[in-house]
Parts: structure tokens; C-alpha cells; sequence
């Protein structure tokens, strides 16, 4: 496939030598073919036949594949592009007729069998038709190789796009979750020290730990998942020194993290998402619940948090599919895993996120 997929910007060795060996194939095939049936197996003069004809071929080909093509093929007006190009193989076709007919028929070809079949059809005869079929069938080869190399160009630089814009979507995602995660940690931090209280140290050590994600294994397509889930216990252990008593947590990890793979970032987020949104300033209770699961066949991740009551009403109806965070999730979920990852957000009374990947 990828002899047929592979395209060129400029025209190199390698592209002008298939060009080549595409046209000789054709040449060495209408030589013997023609030499078979008429000459007995006398090739040469077909050859010659041939080269005559092979500008008809090439003019047609040409035109139609770097001009046609990038003219309507980008604005989809397929139907106009095929009528034009029908027209110019048939136009084509009676150039091909009269050049055969009133030339080289007539100067260059000297086999009895031949001659005497010319004898008998006048110019404008049904001969027109395969001569047609004949610049139809070459045209529409290269056509066809040069559509499939277009719909690879097309596959690949939207797949470009998408990544580039995952990737410029993380990097603010990755300064969006920084500053106020930041900010409240260097306060712990700051109380703890005038506290002189030891976890100071532990805080210190996380800290550092996840800013090192943050800065570089974030920048990787997939990272291990048990990276990934020292940075999210990181991550809660942190905010805990945040909440204190204020916010229940629960965080369970089951199962053997193996070799498995995942996009960084894509958990962290979800949890900061439930800090974000699951505490408030009232004096009720909150919590968040947290689980992973690591199957031999699947990759289970389940997010809950209570909402506060003066916030219910607020967030009804928006949260689920809004904020960069979340659709930056599910978009990098949908380039890497395809069919084989389940997202689930709901919001009632709680908040909810199931997340089921396929090893």
C-alpha cells in the first residue's frame, strides 16, 4: 500500500523514476499485445507505435492529475471534474484515431494483417470507441493512484491538525491546572514552615515530583500507568493539606499496573476536576471517591464527588460537557484508543465519571 500511498513535494529520482517504469509498463504491454496479434511477434514497430501515440497519453494524464484534480477535487465538484475529463478523453480519443489513421497506419505499419483490416473502416468508424477506452483505462489508472495518494496526504495532515491542537490544548490545560494548584500548595507549604511542622519535607518531595510531570513526561503521547497514578496520589495528598478535615476522600487502586499505557494527564484531570467542583464554602460535609481498577482485559477508572447544595443548581446542565479540561480528555481518549475507550459523565445529585479502556 504504500507504493501507491506515498507522495512527493518535489520531483526526485525516485518520483521521476516510477514515473518511468508506470509508462514503459504500458509501452512493453500495447507492444506485445500488438506485436502478438498482427506482426507475429515483430515488437519494434509497435514500439514505435506506441511513442507516437505516448504524448496523447501523457498530455491527458498530466493534465487532468496536476491540474483537474487540485482545481475541483479540494471543492468536491467531482461531477464537473469527471465531465471535463470525459470530454478531454474524448476528444483525446478522435486524436488518437486520426493520427493512427492518416499516419501512422499508413507510413510506419507494415503488417498485411493490420493494413488489411484499415482497409475496410473509414475514419469515423467504431474504432474511435476503443481507442477511447484505451486512453480512458491508462488516465483512469494514474486517476485512481493519485486519488489514494491524495486521501493518505488528506488523512495524515488532518491527523497533524488534530494532534497539533491536542497538543496546544494540553499545554494550556497544563498552565490551567498550574497556577491556582500552584499557589495553594506554596501557601500549605509556607504554613507548614512557619509551623516547623515535618510534613513540610513530604510536601516538598510531591511538589517537586509533579512539577517534573507537568514540565516533561506530560509532553509524551502515553506515559506508564503507574506514573500516572503516583502523580494523581501526589496530587491528593497535596490538596488534602488544602481541605483537611473539611473534605472526605477516598482513592483505592486495585489490580497490577503492568506494563500499561496512558495518556498523561488524563486522570489528574479528572480529580482535579472533582476538587474543583466537588468543596465549597458552606459548612456540609464533602467528599470525592476514587477508583481504579486494572483488569487483564480493561482499564477501569471511576470518579465521584458530591456537589455542594448552593452549587447544584448552578452547575445543573454545564458541567458535564463544558470546560477545556474535559473535552480536551475526550478528545485525546478518541485519537489514541479509538473504539476501545468508554467515557461515562453524569451529574444528579453527585458527580460522576466512568472511564473503561480496552486493553
Amino acid at each position: 500500500m504504500r507504493l501507491f500511498s506515498k507522495t512527493y513535494d518535489t520531483w526526485n529520482l525516485e518520483r521521476i523514476s516510477r514515473h518511468l517504469a508506470y509508462w514503459l509498463g504500458w509501452l512493453v504491454f500495447y507492444a506485445v499485445v500488438n506485436g502478438n496479434s498482427y506482426d507475429e511477434g515483430n515488437y519494434g514497430v509497435w514500439v514505435i507505435f506506441e511513442l507516437c501515440i505516448l504524448p496523447i497519453k501523457l498530455f491527458l494524464t498530466y493534465f487532468i492529475i496536476y491540474f483537474l484534480v487540485p482545481k475541483y477535487a479540494p471543492k468536491k465538484q467531482y461531477t464537473k471534474l469527471a465531465v471535463i475529463a470525459l470530454c478531454l478523453i474524448i476528444a483525446g480519443g478522435f486524436l488518437f484515431r486520426a493520427v493512427d489513421y492518416y499516419y501512422i497506419s499508413r507510413y510506419l505499419i507494415h503488417s498485411e494483417a493490420f493494413i488489411k483490416k484499415l482497409k475496410y473502416q473509414n475514419y469515423l468508424s467504431f474504432t474511435i470507441a476503443y481507442k477511447v477506452l484505451d486512453l480512458l483505462f491508462v488516465v483512469s489508472l494514474v486517476g485512481v493512484i493519485k486519488f489514494v495518494q491524495q486521501q493518505f496526504k488528506y488523512e495524515r495532515e488532518t491527523k497533524a491538525l488534530i494532534r497539533q491542537k491536542l497538543e496546544t490544548e494540553l499545554k494550556f490545560l497544563k498552565h490551567q491546572l498550574q497556577p491556582h494548584f500552584l499557589f495553594n500548595t506554596l501557601n500549605n507549604l509556607y504554613s507548614l514552615i512557619l509551623t516547623k511542622d515535618h510534613k513540610a519535607g513530604e510536601v516538598v518531595l510531591r511538589f517537586s515530583e509533579m512539577m517534573d510531570y507537568m514540565l516533561y513526561d506530560s509532553n509524551d503521547r502515553t506515559v506508564p500507568l503507574k506514573k500516572e497514578l503516583e502523580q494523581l496520589n501526589n496530587f491528593i495528598e497535596l490538596e488534602k493539606l488544602r481541605y483537611g478535615d473539611e473534605l472526605e476522600i477516598s482513592y483505592q487502586v486495585k489490580g497490577d499496573t503492568g506494563t500499561v499505557m496512558i495518556p498523561p494527564f488524563i486522570l489528574v484531570s479528572f480529580a482535579e476536576n472533582a476538587f474543583k467542583h466537588g468543596t465549597g464554602d458552606s459548612m456540609e460535609k464533602s467528599w470525592i471517591r476514587i477508583e481504579v481498577d486494572i483488569q487483564h482485559d480493561a482499564f477501569l477508572f471511576k470518579c465521584e464527588n458530591s456537589i455542594p447544595e448552593k452549587a447544584v443548581e448552578k452547575q445543573k446542565n454545564n458541567r458535564v460537557n463544558s470546560g477545556i479540561g474535559l473535552s480536551n480528555v475526550r478528545k485525546r481518549l478518541e485519537l489514541i484508543y479509538g473504539p476501545r475507550y468508554e467515557l461515562q459523565l453524569s451529574q444528579k445529585d453527585t458527580y460522576y465519571v466512568a472511564l473503561t479502556i480496552k486493553m
